[in-house]
């Protein structure tokens, strides 16, 4: 008779052992080694492959599969039963649990998951994942392990996204970076840096999607007990009804200077990313604060970079790279909250709505009309059948049309923002994303419990109150600045004097000073990480015309560094 084994039980048998847990048998009795090796010999694993190796527990395979492994392939091994993984790291050879290319963990937690996984493959260009289910335990705990392949997947996928708009957008990027430092220097009054914690009322966060329609009348009857953070695009539509607290702005090109004509002169704070656009920064008038999107996280070189610059403290508030100015003011709200107070947000649909990717108050479809003639209909091409129009799920089982990247972005926010207690979706419309939705009603009621319960409290911002939540610190920091500004400048001049042969140099230094600039080829297509190619005349041919892209900004703005 088979019990109900709370430790797993070594079984001998002919052809080796397999193991009783749970009253199951995690391997067949006849021949506990046959299937998976079957398997392994059946399958062809290709170049640059993540193989998750579920449940490998006596670890049947695993030697097998490491010997046909691509050089340039790893396996990681997942357990989430403990009693499974003490008796596994007992019988699993100890070559095996000690080779480079493969990491053996415990655990029930995605974010630890994704945390270990990050370390492990950083450096390493991963395609694809493939999954391996190595004994019965997959079983007991079939959803976990579903949902850690797709994360895994996802994340996979994001640092591929996320290559590809380096490739695309990292030049322009490094561009405005430097720009915006040499912005900071020439006016450090009107710039700071954001108080984590300062907020102490609920917040709204606006993005421009269709559903912000629908929540206008609410955000306006409740205006003075919000704290209202609106994203780039929802600026002009808000406005003159709805004046917001602060402005996120995320966008690096030009075009998002649309969205401030006629209202760049509000006086309203400024929260932008510190690649954002520095030609619109310069026209707005309000104070500025700036955050930092760790747009090339997965290299070392640049993580070097950005972390000698954190270390002299004249790094913003650094946030996860996720692409959407949304999700970034999001992420800002949820820093500036104080003690897990109410956030709310509306007009993330990450879809499109009847007609229109963007609510009817959004520039974008006030651009739509504004070009409306007699030949040129409300609706055509591009706006009319976008790019790769998929069909999804939406709220309340509705269907939506949205995009893959627009997909992406809503599976960034289940990634970060669908598991928290205080975040609540009062968009009436939009894309699935296993959000926190309540009705209008609902929202006012926590706003009036929220009140109610604070309102003798000195931790909550009265209505007239004037919330500070910009340091003016950048005046302290001025000199750390221009340092750095003109130690980079320095770099480029002497990279560029070695390479137009007005100074001598040995290969070692010429790579210690590229090392030192990742900026320089961070965006080029064919730049994976460090390798011995770093000196190849071509790869040098074009880290030269980069030199006097960069070299440019810099000698424009000297005169600001004294």
């Amino acid at each position: 008779m088979i019990t109900n084994n709370e430790k797993p039980e070594l079984i001998p048998i002919d052809s080796g052992f397999s193991v009783l847990y749970k009253g199951k048998f995690l391997y067949s009795k006849r021949s506990p080694q046959k299937n998976i090796l079957q398997l392994i010999s059946s399958i062809i694993i290709q170049s640059e492959t993540l193989v998750l190796c579920v449940s490998p527990v006596l670890g049947y395979g695993l030697k097998e599969l490491l010997e046909k492994l691509p050089h340039n392939s790893f396996l990681l091994g997942l357990e989430a039963d403990e009693e499974l993984m003490n008796l596994s790291t007992s019988q699993i050879d100890k070559t095996i649990l000690e080779d480079t290319r493969f990491l053996y963990l415990r655990t029930e937690s995605i974010n630890l998951l994704l945390s270990r996984l990050e370390n492990f493959i950083k450096g390493k260009k991963i395609r694809r994942v493939v999954r391996i289910d190595f004994s019965g335990g997959a079983a007991l705990n079939q959803a976990f392990y579903s949902q850690a392949f797709d994360f895994i997947s996802q994340y996979i996928s994001q640092i591929w996204i996320n290559r590809l708009t380096l490739i695309q957008f990292g030049r322009n990027y490094a561009r405005n970076f430097f720009k915006n430092y040499y912005s900071i220097v020439k006016t450090n009054s009107h710039f700071g840096s954001l108080i984590e914690k300062s907020v102490r009322k609920p917040i709204i966060v606006v993005g421009a999607g269709p559903s912000l329609d629908s929540s206008i009348a609410f955000i306006k009857e409740d205006r003075d007990r919000l704290f209202v953070l609106a994203v780039d695009a929802a600026l002009s539509g808000l406005y003159p009804e709805i004046r917001p607290d602060a402005v996120v702005l995320l966008e690096s090109q030009y075009w998002i200077q649309k969205a401030f004509i006629g209202i760049a002169d509000l006086g309203i704070p400024i929260i932008a990313d510190l690649t954002a656009n520095p030609s619109l920064l310069a026209t707005l008038n309000g104070d500025k604060a700036f955050f930092f999107t760790d747009y090339a996280a997965q290299d070392s070189l640049a993580g070097s970079f950005f972390s000698g610059l954190h270390k002299k403290n004249i790094l913003p508030l650094r946030l996860e790279a996720m692409g959407s100015v949304g999700l970034s003011a999001l992420a800002v709200a949820e820093r500036l909250a104080f003690g897990g107070l109410p956030i709310f947000h509306t007009g993330l649909d990450f879809s499109w709505g009847c007609g229109f990717s963007h609510s009817k108050l959004s520039y974008q479809v006030k651009n739509l009309f504004s070009d409306l003639s007699k030949i040129k209909g409300l609706y055509s091409g591009e706006s009319l059948f976008p790019e790769k129009l998929i069909c999804e799920k939406g709220k309340d089982e509705a269907s939506v049309f949205t995009s893959p990247n627009l997909k992406n972005y809503a599976e960034l926010y289940k990634k970060f923002f669908a598991f928290k207690e205080n975040f609540f979706d009062v968009g009436q419309s939009g894309l699935e994303i296993n959000s926190k939705k309540i009705n209008l009603n609902e929202a006012k009621k926590i706003i009036d419990d929220f009140y109610s319960s604070y309102e003798k409290s000195f931790f909550v911002n009265k209505n007239d109150d004037k919330i500070n939540f910009i340091a003016f610190d950048y005046k302290n920091k001025e000199k750390e600045i221009k340092y750095f500004l003109t130690y980079e400048k320095e770099k480029l001049l002497k990279l560029k004097n070695i390479f137009t042969g007005k100074l001598n140099s040995s290969d070692e230094e010429i790579k210690e000073l590229l090392l030192s600039m990742p900026y320089l080829y961070l965006h080029f297509p064919d730049y994976n990480s460090l390798s011995e190619t770093i000196l190849d005349k071509h790869f040098l041919s074009r880290v030269r015309i980069e030199i006097e892209y960069f070299l440019k900004t810099h000698l424009i703005n000297e005169n600001f560094i004294g």
